[in-house]
């Protein structure tokens, strides 16, 4: 594959995907902090929330300082594999949240609240990564 000349019009990454993903990195650190309390420790909270919502960020950034630069579909690729693992991270995470509320043993507000922003992020990196294959496939 050829490197595109700096300065190239063609999106790799919809615009769209970059401007979502500090916000949804954002809305995916938050709820812990924000939001209806769950009886969950905070490490556990800090692992299921803020170190996807970071990993979220950080991709974000490395994909927008590398759009310039040899292999951007790639790296632009591979951040967002690592943003769809992450989202499936909460996701897995909030399953076991999910059960109790279908038992009456943990607030259902509280819970769709907690889950709601790791299958947001599962479809940021769903998108993020199909649209970057798609781009160095072409």
């Amino acid at each position: 594959m050829d490197a595109e000349p700096p300065g190239s019009r063609r999106a790799i990454v919809p615009r769209a995907c970059l401007l979502l993903g500090p916000l949804i990195g954002a809305w995916a650190v938050v709820p812990p902090y924000l939001g209806p309390k769950l009886d969950v420790a905070g490490r556990v909270e800090v692992a299921d929330h803020v170190v996807p919502g970071i990993v979220v960020l950080l991709a974000t950034l490395v994909t927008v300082l590398g759009l310039r630069r040899a292999r951007a579909s790639l790296v632009a690729f591979v951040a967002g594999l690592v943003i769809l693992l992450a989202g499936m991270w909460m996701v897995a995470t909030h399953l076991p949240l999910v059960r109790q509320a279908m038992r009456h043993e943990a607030r259902v507000g509280a819970v769709i609240f907690h889950t709601v922003p790791g299958l947001a992020v599962v479809a940021l990196g769903l998108v993020w990564s199909v649209m970057a294959w798609s781009d160095s496939s072409a």
